[in-house]
């Protein structure tokens, strides 16, 4: 079984199932809800769990009743938390979540300002011996950290960018691959072509980078070529915690010997399969279900 470290944010989430989302203050009556555990690393943590990895988790919580119902939802999926810091006298991580009936999300998050700033740079310990690590954006030290003991060890370092590259200086320096999402490749490199944004970006970083764009598909460069992967076409339910899925899956594809390109498909099936079922953590795939929804579709 292949070991998998991730590094990040772990939130719980309030759900709701709305039929659009709000233009106008007023008050609004949801179709459905549900409590989640949630967050970009912590998602992609439970991704490999789900998808047959071994998966640590290093995070920040506080000591409240959030933190706690964060702590146990991992617990549950059996990701190892004894990385997770706790900290006293502040808030974890907390979002309110509104699907609409096309399946998008608007999301409200907060936790205390300082919270991934107090904590600990994670040790040598910490971190262990992965065959892969995968990090967000949102502890800046403790991503930075994993990546380097990556790189010390020889196995790949995988960033997930959703966020501005300038608001977390240093991460993408330290990745051997890099996924970003469309909006955030766009606007760092001030171009909105794909293909030209990742050559811009690969100039920049010097990594494997690859770019996520929904239905659109995946593009990535190989060799200096840009390649593309058509996403899966799905009934979009909720697509909370996609990309989250997708760096999950595709680092657990890594781990596992696949080349990009193959952890790409590999990944895109299990965005896809989670996207049609409601409540996102709730969707993410098992092993099982994602290798009997390829089987369907091949």
């Amino acid at each position: 079984m292949k070991s998998l470290l991730c590094v990040g944010i772990a939130t719980l989430d309030r759900i709701y199932s709305v039929d659009r989302h709000p233009s106008t203050p007023g008050k609004y009556r949801a179709i459905d809800r549900t409590v989640t555990g949630g967050g970009v690393a912590a998602n992609a943590a439970v991704t490999v769990a789900r998808l047959g990895g071994h998966v640590r988790f290093l995070g920040v919580v506080s000591d409240d009743e959030a933190g706690r119902a964060i702590t146990e939802s991992l617990e549950i999926e059996e990701v190892d938390v004894a990385g997770l810091h706790v900290l006293a006298g502040r808030l974890s991580p907390e979002s309110v979540v509104l699907v609409d009936t096309s399946g998008e999300r608007l999301i409200v998050n907060h936790a205390s300002g300082d919270l991934f700033d107090a904590a600990p740079i994670p040790t040598e310990a910490d971190i262990g011996e992965p065959d892969v690590v995968l990090t967000d954006m949102r502890w800046r030290t403790g991503a930075i950290a994993a990546l380097a003991a990556a790189r010390l060890l020889g196995v790949p370092g995988v960033v997930d960018c959703d966020h501005a590259p300038a608001d977390s200086p240093g991460i993408l320096e330290q990745a051997s691959h890099v996924v970003f999402d469309r909006s955030t490749l766009s606007n760092w490199t001030g171009v909105p072509d794909p293909a030209t944004a990742l050559r811009t970006a690969g100039d920049r970083i010097g990594a494997w980078v690859g770019v996520t764009d929904g239905d659109r598909g995946t593009w990535w460069l190989d060799g200096g070529q840009v390649e593309h992967a058509p996403a899966h076409e799905v009934e979009a339910i909720d697509t909370l915690g996609a990309g989250d899925v997708f760096h999950g899956a595709f680092a657990l594809g890594l781990a596992e010997g696949m080349t990009p390109p193959s952890a790409i498909q590999f990944a895109s099936a299990a965005a896809a399969l989670k996207c049609t079922r409601f409540g996102g953590r709730a969707g993410i795939p098992t092993r099982a279900e994602l290798n009997a929804f390829r089987s369907e579709e091949s």
